[in-house]
């Protein structure tokens, strides 16, 4: 995966979660990984096709994705993970890289998306057609989120 294509994610997450969630993000870093696991109970992964390709997922624990879905929700508590909160996690998702499409596009690079698909358990494994994996990771408060990618040009 080439640097130049790490950045749109990396302004997509953090632009998307100050204006939709109200949530400033910090950047962690980025590592490789080789056999990832997803380590938090609810990962919500999305296809990459077009002219880049693969598989991204967000690794979040459980008490973020009730905090960012209230955000999301005019600060409606979220006591659980129900239907309408996992939608707004879903939807999320969708924005940010409804963002990176985008800024693909500017570097003409045409993408598009698959629909999100949400898991939530423990001890959930992500398997990627394509490794290693990057994995970008934000902090929020106690909280961390990765951001696996597992992506290649066509």
């Amino acid at each position: 995966m080439k640097s130049e294509h790490i950045n749109p994610f990396l302004v997509g997450v953090k632009n998307i979660f100050q204006d939709v969630a109200q949530m400033s993000l910090a950047s962690n870093g980025i590592s490789v990984k080789t056999s990832p696991t997803a380590s938090k109970n609810v990962v919500v992964m999305l296809g990459l096709t077009g002219d880049l390709r693969g598989t991204i997922a967000m690794n979040l624990d459980e008490e973020l994705t009730k905090k960012i879905a209230s955000n999301m929700m005019g600060g409606m508590p979220v006591l659980e993970l129900d239907e309408l909160s996992k939608s707004a996690i879903s939807e999320l998702c969708n924005m940010i890289m409804g963002t990176v499409c985008t800024l693909f596009a500017e570097q003409q690079l045409s993408v598009d998306i698959t629909p999100p698909s949400l898991m939530t358990g423990q001890n959930i494994h992500l398997s990627f057609t394509q490794t290693p994996v990057m994995s970008v990771k934000f902090g929020y408060e106690e909280h961390e989120i990765d951001l696996d990618l597992s992506i290649v040009e066509k």
